[in-house]
């Protein structure tokens, strides 16, 4: 039952991050689409990026989590 509730609980964490994800990517696209402000558009590149490397290692841990609690509990 713990890795159920950890699975859970990562798995949250992983779709609040992709939502995040898309909402920094989107404002990557309007500071693209605004080219008066290039230190605006470094800095939402970088945000997204550090976004993108956090919902990949959650959707790892998810999917550890899983099997294991697959393993586990059949």
């Amino acid at each position: 039952m713990l890795w159920t509730a950890i699975w859970f609980f990562i798995n949250i964490l992983f779709v609040v991050s992709l939502i995040m994800f898309l909402f920094v990517q989107r404002s990557v696209s309007e500071a693209a689409a605004n080219t008066n402000e290039p230190d605006k558009l470094r800095r939402a590149k970088q945000r997204r990026n550090v976004t993108a490397i956090v919902s990949i290692a959650l959707l790892v841990a998810m999917s550890a989590s899983f099997l294991i609690n697959m393993r586990l509990n059949g």
